[in-house]
């Protein structure tokens, strides 16, 4: 079937041959590449309320279906840590960004700080959005079947969103989230939290030379605080933490403060290198 683009929507054919979906908007000099959580999607619209806050001449907004989700091809193929990580450069690459920020919600952030590790040269910051750390993070299979059982029916899905942000989201941000996770088959669902469970890399965060924000919920009940400060902020040299009143979702809670901290973030990245010249 051939897919059908619109403006600022391509695909990249992956180094092992697999239609990887993203979109492009802005035009700036510094692109940030978004990654999204468990069942999302860059090509849906649960990171509009954010983009368009961050969508101004300064900066190219770059945001991408991990494969097996969203307009990505649904491959049962390269569900591993390290692939995913060379998909996110191979978007990259497409888009001419030879160094870029990294901007990763929940279990993105896995995949951000291994590439930070990885090709610190690419990475000139990362955002961490309610991230899942470095740690093996293994899930009981009863949990995992839970979860997949409760993300099938609409009711189901927003009564399980509901349970990790602080106020409940409107009926049209949790349709938009739910449309998401409809997009995504179940094996991608099952495979990602298998992922997030493998042998952690968290010894070598102490290498990590990435510039690194985390953005965290106060309210998150799956990545506390106390948990991100104890396994990430303390962990990555120079990294630090903006704390923000709501649960796990922060870019459709707050999308007003998070595009605040990221423009912040960015600002000092710039304010560095001017430094260094």
């Amino acid at each position: 079937m051939l897919s059908v683009y619109s403006d600022g929507e391509n695909a990249v054919r992956t180094s092992d041959d697999v239609s990887v979906f993203y979109r492009t908007e802005g035009e700036g000099a510094t692109t940030l590449l978004f990654v999204h959580g468990w069942g999302g999607s860059g090509s849906g619209a649960a990171w509009d309320p954010l983009l368009r806050l961050l969508n101004h001449g300064d900066l190219r907004l770059v945001s991408m279906d991990l494969r097996g989700h969203g307009r990505s091809e649904h491959t049962e193929s390269g569900f591993t840590t390290e692939r995913f990580a060379a998909d996110i450069l191979e978007v990259a690459d497409r888009v001419g960004a030879d160094r870029f920020v990294l901007v990763a919600y929940s279990m993105s952030g896995r995949w951000s700080q291994w590439l930070s590790l990885s090709c610190p040269d690419r990475v000139i910051g990362q955002v961490l959005i309610a991230p899942v750390a470095a740690v093996a993070l293994p899930m009981p299979e009863q949990v995992v079947d839970d979860w997949i059982a409760r993300v099938r029916t609409r009711k189901t899905y927003h009564d399980f969103e509901s349970q990790f942000t602080k106020m409940r989201l409107g009926e049209n941000e949790l349709d938009e989230c739910y449309s998401a996770v409809q997009s995504t088959p179940e094996y991608s669902l099952r495979e990602t939290l298998r992922m997030c469970g493998e042998e952690g890399f968290e010894d070598r965060l102490a290498e990590a030379h990435v510039p690194t924000v985390v953005i965290a919920g106060m309210h998150d009940p799956l990545m506390t605080p106390d948990y991100l400060r104890r396994e990430i902020v303390q962990r990555v040299p120079g990294a630090r933490m903006a704390l923000l009143d709501c649960g796990h979702n922060l870019p459709l809670e707050m999308p007003i403060a998070v595009a605040a901290v990221i423009e912040a973030f960015v600002a000092g990245l710039a304010g560095d290198s001017m430094r260094h010249r």
